[in-house]
C-alpha cells in the first residue's frame, strides 16, 4: 500500500492463516456483521452464487472471529485468465482489481517455478477455487477503502511437518509456499499442521506486507481471528489483527 498518511495494519500470525482469515480480520476491524459483509460480497460479485459467514469462535477458551466464503461445490481447475475474467465481470474498483491481480501473480510465479513451466501454462487446482477468488477480491476492496500506509506482518511460522495436497504428501511449507518465501522473514514453530497456506502467504505478499517485528504504533482496535474449522496443536492458535496510528516522532 502506498498511502503515507493512512493507518498501520498489523497482522501477527501464530498458527492458522489463509485468505479466509485475512477476510475475517478486515471485517472484524471494520465492525461489519455477517449480513452486511455477505450483502457487500454479493454486490461486488453479482454474477456469482455466493455467501459469507462471520461468527464468534472459541479456541481453548479464547474468543475470536472466523469467516468463510460460501460457494457451490466445484472441482476447481482454472487458469489465471479465468480468474481475471471473474474480476473483470465484478464491481471491484480499479485499485482493488490491481491489488487482487498482484496476489494471483505471486501464485503464478510460484507455481511456474515449482513445476518448471512457463507462467503462461500455469493452472490452479484447489488454490483456484471460487471461494479463494472471492476472498481475495473482497479483501482487496476492503483494503482499498481502509488505505493503510503499511501492513506489518509477523515472521511466518514454519515447522518440519507434512501437507497433503493434489501432489500427494509433501513437506510443509508446501512447494508453492516454499517458492514464495524468498525475502520473507520466518520463525520456527512447534505447531502441528499447515500453519499458513500458500494462498495466505500470497495475500500478504501481493498486498505489500512487510515482514518483521511489531511496528511502533498506537493500537486503536485489536481482534483475534481463527481459521474456520481448524485447531492447531503445539502452538498458540490464531492470528492477531490490529490497526492504529504511527507513534509520533519526538525531536529534542
Amino acid at each position: 500500500m502506498t498511502t503515507s498518511t493512512g493507518p498501520i495494519l498489523a497482522v501477527r500470525i501464530h498458527a492458522g492463516f489463509n485468505a479466509g482469515a485475512f477476510v475475517a480480520g478486515l471485517l472484524a476491524l471494520n465492525d461489519l456483521t455477517a449480513g452486511m459483509a455477505g450483502a457487500y460480497l454479493r454486490t461486488l460479485f453479482p454474477e456469482v452464487d455466493c455467501g459469507l459467514t462471520l461468527k464468534r469462535r472459541d479456541v481453548r477458551g479464547i474468543s475470536g472471529w472466523s469467516a468463510a466464503i460460501l460457494t457451490p461445490p466445484e472441482h476447481a481447475h482454472r487458469h489465471p485468465a479465468d480468474i481475471l475474467d471473474v474480476y473483470r465481470k465484478s464491481r471491484l474498483s480499479d485499485n482493488a482489481l490491481l491489488l487482487a491481480d498482484r496476489v494471483w501473480q505471486e501464485l503464478v510465479h510460484a507455481e511456474a517455478k515449482v513445476h518448471g513451466m512457463p507462467e503462461s501454462e500455469v493452472h490452479f487446482h484447489e488454490v483456484g477455487r471460487m471461494a479463494n477468488i472471492l476472498a481475495i477480491g473482497l479483501s482487496a476492496e476492503l483494503l482499498t477503502k481502509m488505505e493503510p500506509a503499511r501492513i506489518a506482518v509477523s515472521p511466518i511460522p514454519v515447522n518440519e511437518g507434512e501437507v497433503k495436497c493434489a501432489h500427494g504428501l509433501v513437506p510443509y511449507p508446501a512447494p508453492a509456499m516454499f517458492a514464495m518465501l524468498e525475502g520473507v522473514a520466518v520463525r520456527s514453530s512447534s505447531g502441528v499442521g499447515e500453519l499458513v497456506t500458500p494462498t495466505g502467504l500470497a495475500v500478504l505478499k501481493g498486498f505489500g506486507g512487510e515482514f518483521g517485528p511489531w511496528p511502533e504504533m498506537k493500537i486503536e482496535r485489536a481482534e483475534q481471528v481463527y481459521v474456520e474449522g481448524r485447531v492447531f496443536d503445539g502452538a498458540p492458535n490464531g492470528t492477531r489483527f490490529a490497526i492504529g496510528s504511527p507513534l509520533p516522532v519526538i525531536t529534542e
